[in-house]
């Protein structure tokens, strides 16, 4: 779990999943103003990762494994 909690969250900067984690929860900020705040961007590429995480944040709750699963689809698409 902890190395799920270690994974970068997108590749346009260098924050982790848990980094993104404590960034949501301590912001009031719109999901588009608080993806900024984690990536330093406005590139859609880390979107699905990113706005499930957003959400399971507001809800209170945090799946590791399938934001996992979101970034290396995230990924694979990118490569291909």
């Amino acid at each position: 779990m902890e190395d799920l909690k270690n994974k970068r969250i997108c590749e346009c900067g260098e924050k982790t999943i848990q980094d993104a984690v404590e960034i949501f929860e301590n912001t009031d900020l719109p999901y588009k103003k608080a993806k900024k705040l984690v990536t330093g961007c406005s590139k859609t590429c880390c979107r699905k990762p990113l706005m499930a995480l957003y959400n399971m944040v507001d809800f209170g709750f945090v799946d590791y494994e399938e934001i996992s699963f979101l970034i290396d689809a995230m990924k694979d698409r990118l490569k291909a």
